[in-house]
């Protein structure tokens, strides 16, 4: 069975041949199989999809996920400018350092200086269209990795940030939360354009061929903010994001991770299909939400990220075997990390998760 069919099958909650291998990787921890810095990458945001390739050749994963291209031009807004021995990003007009550039780390911004200061800035933001997207050419380094991984990889096109980490870069952390309470219809307006533009960049990579689509938000955690606040802020969102790929055809997944043990009900009356991470640093089991809701949703993820950066492969492969052994029963299971795959994690631990599958998660 092909690894696409094989993750659609899981994501639909049938049974596949075995439990698929799918976690949260990104360019973090991919830089290392190409052997480059994250920095790197930040200079050249193109080389996010050829890390992403060589993880997976490298470690074999049934799926992954991609965005959109960075925007024309890209090249002529990243300039560096050295003050007192550091390296900073600077603002390609004015020339003023906005982030501390990191050897291998994100930028590190100098200050929080959020779009939305007023109600009436929110009309400033605009909503590109699928069109817009396609003209663009964000869509042409998707369209050539869709083309190098066929039938070899279920790839999930990124269309995140619907509620809460859009108000979050719209207004900043502090007033973010504050608007929850003082002003919910200024925060609501926000993430109906953050989901708008989301939905746009989602039916533009459904064009583009993918498979699948990752919405959600980190911010909607329980570590964050209330189930009360969750069900009024962030579920709507969720749940018009996942309704507009779904009519394309598409499955769509829910990530929301640190604590969702109160709101794992709530996840999968979203409508989607699989909810992920499962994150075990949250206190998530894979057992716990497969009694709750593996009824209604696949589960996907489960396996602790401080074990793949601080375990042994051994360790790790019985972590893994456990979570196959709570999650696969009756399908809709797909086995990966509690969260982003740590940038540091040994590789001989990431390809022990991959062996898991195979040793473990046959039907």
């Amino acid at each position: 069975m092909k690894a696409k069919e094989r993750v659609a099958l899981a994501m639909d909650r049938q049974i596949p041949d075995r439990v698929p291998v799918f976690p949260v990787i990104t360019a973090y921890h991919a830089s290392r199989t190409l052997g480059i810095n994250y920095r790197e990458i930040v200079l050249d945001p193109m080389l996010n999809y050829d890390v992403l390739l060589a993880a997976w050749r490298e470690y074999g994963f049934d799926g992954f996920e991609v965005g959109l291209g960075p925007a024309p031009g890209y090249k002529d807004r990243i300039k560096v400018r050295t003050i007192n021995g550091v390296d900073y990003l600077v603002d390609p007009e004015s020339k003023e350092p906005y982030a501390r550039l990191e050897d291998d780390e994100a930028p590190i911004p100098l200050h929080e200086d959020p779009p939305i200061k007023e109600p009436t800035d929110l009309e400033k933001i605009s909503v590109p269209t699928v069109d817009d997207l396609k003209a663009s050419g964000r869509l042409a380094p998707v369209e050539r990795l869709l083309k190098e991984v066929g039938d070899d990889a279920y790839i999930a096109g990124t269309a995140a940030s619907q509620s809460m980490n859009f108000l979050v870069q719209m207004r900043g952390s502090e007033q973010a939360m504050l608007d929850l309470v003082e002003n919910p219809e200024l925060a609501h307006a926000i993430m109906q354009k953050g989901t708008d533009i989301s939905i746009n960049i989602g039916l533009a990579l459904i064009e583009a061929g993918v498979d699948g689509i990752y919405i959600g938000d980190a911010w909607a955690s329980a570590s964050i903010i209330s189930p009360a606040h969750y069900r009024e802020f962030c579920l709507p969102y969720h749940r018009q994001a996942a309704e507009a790929f779904q009519r394309r055809g598409v499955q769509v997944y829910l990530h929301v991770c640190g604590n969702v043990v109160p709101i794992l009900e709530l996840m999968a009356d979203t409508g989607v299909d699989g909810i992920e991470p499962l994150d075990p640093l949250g206190g998530v089991t894979v057992g716990e939400a497969k009694k709750r809701v593996g009824n209604r949703v696949a589960l996907k993820g489960g396996l602790d990220t401080v074990l793949l950066l601080q375990g042994s492969p051994k360790e790790v492969m019985e972590a893994a075997r456990r979570c196959i052994e709570a999650g696969a029963p009756g399908g809709g299971y797909i086995l990966g990390s509690g969260d982003d795959i740590p940038r540091d994690a040994p590789r001989e631990n990431v390809a022990a998760m991959v062996e898991a599958a195979h040793v473990y998660g046959c039907y």
